[in-house]
């Protein structure tokens, strides 16, 4: 019984340590091999796993690299290139995060 209260509350708290973050793009835009319309979108790390939900609870599973800054974000922000007419993600660095996601 101990053990399953103890493996309980570690669940607990890594459910609590999976932060969401937002951001909102104003024109269609590329995150790696996914073309996103319009609007606002939550991204979430998994594990290695990075994952988008839009505003109507819609999962995009992107590909994108976990890397570490050498310091915190004070804010969420989505770094974008347009080349050849497409709107490309390049970066999203994570608010109160040392971390960003690099997009290929």
């Amino acid at each position: 019984m101990l053990k399953r209260i103890a493996l309980l509350a570690l669940l607990a708290v890594s459910l609590a340590c999976a932060k969401t973050y937002t951001f909102t793009i104003t024109e269609p835009t590329q995150a790696g091999n996914v073309q996103l319309p319009t609007g606002e979108y939550s991204v979430k790390i998994d594990g290695s796993q990075i994952i988008l939900t839009d505003s109507d609870g819609h999962r995009i599973d992107v590909i994108a690299k976990v890397e570490a800054a050498g310091q915190k974000f004070d804010y969420t922000a989505v770094w974008t290139t347009k080349t050849d007419g497409v709107n490309r993600i390049e970066m999203i660095q994570l608010g109160n995060t040392t971390n960003k996601l690099v997009f290929e």
